[in-house]
């Protein structure tokens, strides 16, 4: 059955779309209006669109004050109620190194939750023979704008993961100066210690909050209208030409810039067709200034390798057609992506994201990352390169690993 005529989604016309809104942060009108305009933009190239919601906290900040306020409660209240108070700074600091690792934890469910909606987009044709759907791509990118956040100023963020690591180890340090407080060693000089680090917690706090309260959610021109409009037109191209044996979704994620919330309930609800052999994920994620990177390592604490058959693929396009010379792999410990739930299920993923010429990503989580600072040649490049991998694989598969 022959595809219907249509005309091809242009990525700088949704970029223009969805960058003309203030931002899309999650659970708020802009956010709805993006989805909106996400869905009909989808309909119009013939897509059958649907609507996966959930509940997610607006932002990441009340995962910090629950974290914080839990270890605050143990390193303040330790001489009044010793027990309780290790207990209370043991468990949230545990939690907070398993959050940090980008584990599964109860702090989203602590905070107070808003809807929030996955948008899954899939082409219902093609014909039988040798364009039999013989395996499953995703693509994926998340239309969700992050909070404003001072840690991310440029003269910061290199070294995000140095002081994320810091912290981390600060708040494991604090129920061990309680417990040894409890024991009855060094009780003055501990206290002391006790009320220094509720002091450097505070400040953290507010360092980490105070950005959002002053500016708000960022318009998310590079992060991620870019990788929405890649993977739009990605979805389209593969529509209308498809590539023999793939069977194409698309899935526009909310909530990854609170922990990654959408892509993991997508996952969760869709986990008995992912997890059969042949299902792949590619995720657009921030593809707006700098140069594209085959994402091959992820993970702030405990690394996440990506080694799979579209990384190899990827890997050999990049290597064997001029076109794409300036795509190179990288590495990225500062935050994560939507991938590295499909990762650690053991789901091939890739993404794809662009760095600047020192490894980092430009305005990330800033206010000047508006349209005026987007590479607009980016997306279309990502698209180009996306399919190309995909016929690569099908052309020459890579032994398995």
């Amino acid at each position: 059955m022959a595809l219907p005529e249509t005309n091809p989604a242009d990525p700088s016309d949704i970029l223009r779309k969805l960058t003309a809104l203030p931002h899309r942060g999650v659970g708020t009108e802009h956010a709805e209006n993006a989805a909106a305009l996400l869905k009909q933009t989808l309909e119009d190239i013939g897509a059958r669109v649907e609507s996966q919601p959930f509940l997610c906290p607006k932002t990441y900040l009340p995962f910090l004050w629950w974290l914080v306020g839990g270890i605050l409660f143990g390193l303040l209240l330790a001489g009044y109620w010793p027990w309780p108070s290790f207990v209370a700074a043991a468990v949230f600091a545990l939690m907070g190194v398993a959050h940090f690792d980008w584990r599964a934890t109860p702090l989203p469910y602590l905070a107070p939750r808003v809807r929030a909606e996955n948008i899954i987009a899939k082409y219902v044709a093609g014909t039988k023979g040798e364009d039999q759907k013989t395996k499953k791509i995703v693509l994926m990118a998340h239309y969700d704008s992050a909070p404003i956040s001072f840690i991310y100023r440029s003269s910061l963020v290199s070294d995000f993961r140095r002081s994320l690591l810091i912290s981390l180890a600060l708040m494991l340090l604090a129920p061990v100066v309680i417990l040894i407080e409890i024991l009855g060693f060094w009780p003055a000089a501990l206290a002391w210690l006790r009320y220094a680090l509720a002091a450097y917690f505070v400040i953290q706090l507010i360092l980490t909050s105070m950005d959002y309260f002053r500016y708000g959610f960022t318009n998310g021109a590079a992060d991620n209208a870019s990788g929405v409009a890649a993977a739009i037109a990605t979805a389209e191209r593969l529509w209308q030409t498809p590539v023999g044996g793939w069977e194409v979704e698309l899935v526009l994620t909310s909530g990854e810039e609170v922990a990654m919330v959408g892509a993991r309930e997508y996952i969760r609800k869709n986990w008995d067709i992912l997890s059969k052999d042949g299902a792949y994920v590619l995720n657009f994620d921030n593809v707006g200034s700098g140069k594209i990177k085959i994402i091959t390592e992820t993970g702030s604490i405990s690394p996440v390798h990506y080694d799979n058959l579209l990384v190899k693929a990827a890997r050999r396009v990049a290597e064997e057609n001029p076109r794409y010379a300036d795509i190179t792999t990288a590495n990225w410990h500062t935050g994560d992506f939507d991938t590295i739930w499909f990762a650690r299920a053991g789901i091939p993923s890739l993404t794809l994201s662009s760095q600047d010429e020192n490894g980092l990503i430009a305005h990330l989580h800033r206010p000047e990352d508006t349209i005026e600072n987007v590479d607009l040649g980016l997306p279309p490049h990502a698209t180009d390169f996306a399919v190309a991998i995909l016929e690569s694989i099908r052309r020459q598969p890579p032994p398995a690993v």
